[in-house]
């Protein structure tokens, strides 16, 4: 296809591990899908959200995580200070997003965070939530804040204060990928500190299907805020087995890489992750081709109903035919290669068709059934009527056969056999029934009446004057000089050697001249 590849761009999707991964900012999994077309077009629809949470056990602290989303400096609540300013160039913007009653202290993330870490005693506490999502391209640079707001909003009003920042950097299809990362807080307000227990109803709401639930809501409030703003987008939080996509790939730990590389033999683990980007990369091919294949087959069909559509029309309805031409006739006189067929010749035929494929002629008539002339027999499908038996004949006749055989039950031997010999068939195979024979002594008595009739009328109008096709066969001055006479007119004496001139005088009644007045 023109200007199509097979690897223009990549659409990136990233999912949560469920179980007891969930909760692990290293589990997450990227499926990287890759398209033909213009990235825009794919990517309008893209839907990312991954969660998790922020915990001791794994070597992570709030106040870490916290200097990674605003690219900055955080010292923790121990002194220990995290410094991801060589990130500054992507970082724009840091919302602090705090319930009604909560401290002026939670506006300021070094400190929201120490006094965070502080209110946790264990040594593999939690620290805090993650909620990242991805912003739509499609939503402009000064949408992006109310854009945030209205998403974490349901959030808020439970109690919870979020750190949010976004990241603009560049995305590996050449767009921008605009990253929203939100830091939520694990326990309630009270008074100005936070409150000894956590409230452990988050952590269900979090768990709900596997967080399918915040999923759905993040993609619901997503969508919901773009058509408000007249943004064409729609948010899917379903799975990629779900949506037809292939298996998730799991980032594996890094010690798999580290014994590649000092032993010179691939782990286990590494081997299915090298079988299994095989066959996702044969899974992106196929993908791109049935991309490719639709685009071509719509481009064809355009085509078809383009080249269907060339015509010729009259510009106003007057010139235009009232009704479609009848072609019944036509197609017989095709169909049996003949002569003239008149209308009333074809008035049981309701439609006629050809069948290319079968090579034979469909005769639709007018009672409901249809007769089927393939050239070297006439079949009939549908019910027997005396109807059907006379166009078999009729199109048997228009072949020009003059003996002919009848297949069938008796009924319908004896009603073709009859219609046959009323047009002078002979027919072979077939004795007609005593009570046929009778309806055909009948039948045959009445032809003649009716023959008889049409000799008389046409021996009483087989003058010129009124013979109607003679008319037709004569030039209009021979019509003229039939209905005119000569005549001479008598005029003043003729010069010697000169004759009279004839002259053309209709031929009238002499009309009596009126009586006189008294």
């Amino acid at each position: 296809m023109d200007g199509i590849g097979h690897a223009d761009f990549e659409l990136v999707s990233r999912f949560e591990l469920s179980g007891p991964f969930r909760n692990s900012n290293r589990h997450r999994i990227e499926v990287r899908t890759v398209f033909g077309p213009t990235p825009e077009v794919f990517m309008s629809d893209f839907f990312r959200v991954q969660l998790g949470v922020v915990s001791r056990s794994e070597g992570h602290s709030a106040a870490k995580r916290s200097a990674y989303q605003s690219c900055g400096v955080i010292v923790a609540h121990d002194g220990e200070r995290f410094d991801f300013s060589r990130k500054a160039a992507e970082h724009v913007l840091t919302i602090m997003l705090t319930p009604q009653n909560a401290p002026d202290w939670t506006r300021q993330p070094e400190t929201l965070w120490q006094r965070a870490a502080l209110a946790e005693k264990r040594v593999d506490a939690q620290e805090a939530r993650i909620m990242d999502f991805s912003m739509p391209r499609a939503v402009p640079t000064e949408l992006w804040e109310s854009c945030v707001r209205n998403v974490y909003e349901p959030f808020i009003r439970m109690g919870m204060v979020l750190q949010v920042d976004i990241h603009d950097s560049p995305a590996s299809d050449g767009g921008r990928n605009i990253n929203v990362h939100g830091l939520a807080t694990l326990r309630e307000f009270d008074g100005d500190g936070f409150a000894t227990r956590k409230n452990r109803a988050w952590n269900d709401h979090f768990r709900e299907r596997n967080g399918r639930t915040v999923r759905e809501l993040f993609a619901e409030r997503l969508s919901t805020f773009c058509e408000q703003h007249g943004i064409d987008y729609n948010g899917d939080a379903r799975s990629n087995a779900e949506r037809d996509l292939p298996d998730p790939e799991p980032n594996l730990p890094r010690w798999n890489f580290e014994a590649l590389k000092r032993e010179g033999e691939m782990p286990e683990a590494l081997a299915a992750l090298q079988a299994h980007r095989a066959r996702r990369r044969a899974w992106e091919v196929a993908q791109a081709e049935e991309i490719e294949a639709a685009l071509d087959v719509t481009r064809i069909e355009r085509r078809v109903r383009e080249r269907r559509q060339r015509c010729l029309s009259p510009a106003g309805s007057a010139g235009a035919q009232a009704r479609a031409r009848d072609r019944r006739a036509a197609t017989l006189r095709t169909w049996h290669r003949g002569s003239w067929i008149d209308a009333y010749a074809v008035a049981a035929i309701a439609s006629t068709r050809y069948d290319e494929q079968r090579g034979c002629l469909w005769i639709d008539l007018k009672d409901g059934s249809t007769l089927i002339d393939r050239g070297d027999s006439i079949a009939l499908r549908g019910r027997l009527t005396w109807q059907a038996a006379m166009e078999t004949a009729a199109a048997a006749e228009r072949h020009g056969w003059t003996e002919v055989r009848v297949h069938g039950d008796q009924a319908y031997k004896d009603a073709v056999s009859v219609a046959a010999m009323l047009r002078g068939l002979k027919v072979l195979n077939h004795e007609l029934s005593p009570k046929a024979r009778v309806e055909l002594e009948r039948l045959i008595t009445e032809q003649k009446a009716r023959q008889g009739k049409q000799t008389i009328a046409r021996n009483r109008h087989e003058s010129p004057e009124h013979d109607e096709g003679g008319l037709r066969k004569i030039s209009s001055r021979e019509l003229h000089k039939r209905l005119t006479k000569r005549t001479f007119v008598e005029t003043t004496p003729l010069a010697d050697g000169a004759s009279p001139v004839p002259v053309l005088k209709p031929r009238c009644r002499k009309i009596p001249p009126a009586p006189a007045k008294r």
